[in-house]
């Protein structure tokens, strides 16, 4: 599969025109993320698509190095720095390009690429009538959190959902960064060097008073809380976590310091992701979930059984 594209070879190109022809390329091949990882000889180049690694190439130390100063360069990052973590973003073919840099224990440099495309097909899914129930089920308020390991697809199913569900509404958004620009919707943007960062935001967005408030990732304790306290004042809080499951996505968020029985009022449903090749090569989607909304009617028949209205106090 590999040998159908036509990647770009160091002999005969400049950098930049190198650097561009393999983003071009990767962009219109559905990658979604490039690798350039320093070797014994020069650097290894691969790519991740369809959650498959495939090899692209390798080029020589000093043209690699080139290649990542231009990158850092397009980035803002520090060019002098190549052993400490840097982070950084770049616009390219309508789109823009995450730039995560580090240096290894030799303090070789080495660089990953992550590709968001300026628009987003919609995904396949392995089954359609488990997705039209999905969109049905559309809760009032409450913690909707989508889990899966990176690549997985948990921005664009969360801009599938709001596809459906934001008519009428006002849908506010907070991100690090903004991966999918919408017109319809209100989109913040976190700038940690600035002080601005999700806990400042997502106070500023709830005086907004959306409808639905969209968190990018819940990644520490203090966002967390902030997504707790929102959903529980009647908001509807969709966002993304990193959980191996979507039962475990309650012990994730208790991890990070949230009261369980607190959460466990909070939560609608957890969706854990993943993104697979169909049998013709598409992008397929496929999800498991769990209605914490049900578990909670359940442990109330349980511990009332006599009262036959127990589930009319969900309130969602």
């Amino acid at each position: 599969m590999n040998k159908e594209r036509k990647w770009p070879q160091e002999r005969g190109e400049s950098v930049k025109d190198y650097l561009e022809k393999l983003l071009t390329l990767a962009f219109e091949h559905g990658f979604s993320d490039l690798y350039f990882l320093p070797k014994e000889n020069g650097y290894a180049i691969t790519g991740q698509r369809l959650a498959r690694l495939e090899s692209v190439g390798t080029v020589s130390n000093d043209f690699a190095r080139s290649m990542l100063s231009l990158m850092k360069y397009w980035s803002n990052l520090n060019l002098a720095e190549e052993r400490r973590p840097q982070l950084g973003r770049f616009d390219f073919a309508g789109g823009f390009v995450r730039v995560s840099s580090v240096g290894d224990f030799l303090d070789r440099e080495s660089v990953v690429l992550r590709l968001i495309a300026g628009s987003h097909q919609d995904f396949q899914f392995s089954s359609e009538s488990t997705w039209k129930e999905l969109l049905s089920n559309q809760p009032e308020s409450g913690l909707y959190l989508l889990a899966g390991p990176t690549g997985s697809g948990k921005t664009t199913m969360m801009y599938e959902l709001l596809k459906h569900w934001s008519e009428g509404q006002v849908v506010l958004t907070v991100e690090d960064p903004v991966e999918m620009a919408q017109k319809e919707f209100l989109q913040l943007q976190v700038n940690e060097q600035a002080g601005i960062t999700y806990q400042e935001l997502i106070k500023v967005a709830l005086r907004h008073r959306p409808d639905i408030l969209v968190i990018g990732e819940v990644r520490d304790g203090q966002t967390a809380e902030a997504a707790l306290q929102a959903a529980l004042s009647g908001h509807l809080v969709i966002a993304t976590i990193h959980a191996n499951s979507a039962e475990l996505v309650l012990e994730r968020l208790v991890d990070l310091g949230l009261k369980e029985s607190l959460v466990r009022e909070a939560l609608v449903q957890s969706l854990y992701m993943r993104l697979e090749p169909g049998s013709s090569g598409e992008l397929q989607s496929s999800f498991t979930r769990v209605d914490w909304r049900e578990k909670r009617r359940l442990y109330r028949r349980l511990q009332h059984p006599l009262n036959k209205g127990g589930d009319s106090h969900d309130g969602i």
